[in-house]
């Protein structure tokens, strides 16, 4: 009997003691809100442990983690994909368009020629626009290509002197593209745009005619030129190069020859 009185006073001493020293506990900690969230953090997992053990927690920690390396993968892969279906298509369109430019090249070029020898002219070509650069904010500064020229004999060929225009350089475009169509001497071309007009002059130019090429956007720009006035009135001129430039407009269109063969 007295043995059991020795043990339960035992037990009642250490049961005092740990209800006197958990509150000392948490006054230490909660000066710390940093050391307190730690132990929270600790208490909370000694509990999930008591509750379903060491090897169930591991379990769902490492399947969790593989349920997060899977989703990770899987958004990789996904994202690499279509990186790639877009670079596929990219060099599609380009293999298809590069397709079309060699088959329309022999016909522009002699479609060009039918226009020089018809309408008497010494010099006849298609500068066409392209977007070769931006600035910082992304704006494009538009540029211009000889890319076609056909001359009479004996009349030298200036394409390369055409290469990359800078077109904010010129005034003239900013025109042709309100008028659509020019025709008259480079004296005329002078006063409007007097850059492009002593340019078509070291070109042996005296005379000259453009027209805006558009389709559903604007392309570029036919020339016709002579180096003595034309013996042809220029409603005619105006006439042919507004017929002429609806045919090779059509040959520039990519747009609308996807249109038509899709």
């Amino acid at each position: 009997m007295e043995q059991l009185d020795d043990k339960l006073q035992e037990e009642k001493r250490r049961l005092e003691e740990r209800i006197k020293y958990r509150p000392n506990v948490k006054q230490k900690i909660s000066g710390n809100d940093e050391t307190k969230g730690a132990f929270n953090w600790f208490e909370n997992i000694v509990i999930l442990i008591q509750n379903y053990g060491f090897k169930k927690i591991l379990q769902a920690v490492l399947l969790i983690g593989l349920c997060a390396s899977f989703t990770l993968v899987y958004n990789t892969i996904k994202e690499e994909n279509i990186i790639k279906e877009i670079l596929l298509d990219k060099d599609r369109i380009h293999s298809d368009a590069s397709k079309v430019r060699k088959e329309v090249d022999p016909k522009i070029s002699k479609t060009l020629t039918r226009m020089l020898y018809s309408m008497n002219a010494d010099r006849v070509c298609v500068l066409e626009m392209h977007n070769g650069k931006e600035n910082p904010t992304s704006l494009p500064f538009l540029y211009c290509d000889m890319t076609y020229e056909e001359t009479r004999e004996n009349v030298s060929y200036v394409a390369e002197e055409y290469e990359d225009l800078n077109m904010s350089k010129f005034q003239f475009p900013s025109f042709l593209y309100k008028n659509k169509v020019f025709y008259g001497s480079v004296d005329e071309i002078i006063e409007i745009d007097k850059k492009l007009g002593l340019r078509l002059q070291m070109n042996d130019v005296k005379y000259i005619g453009m027209i805006l090429i558009r389709t559903n956007t604007d392309i570029g720009f036919i020339t016709i030129s002579w180096m003595e006035k034309p013996n042809i009135t220029k409603d005619m001129i105006i006439a042919d190069l507004t017929y002429y430039v609806q045919e090779i407009g059509t040959y520039l269109d990519y747009g609308q020859y996807k249109k038509i063969n899709s």
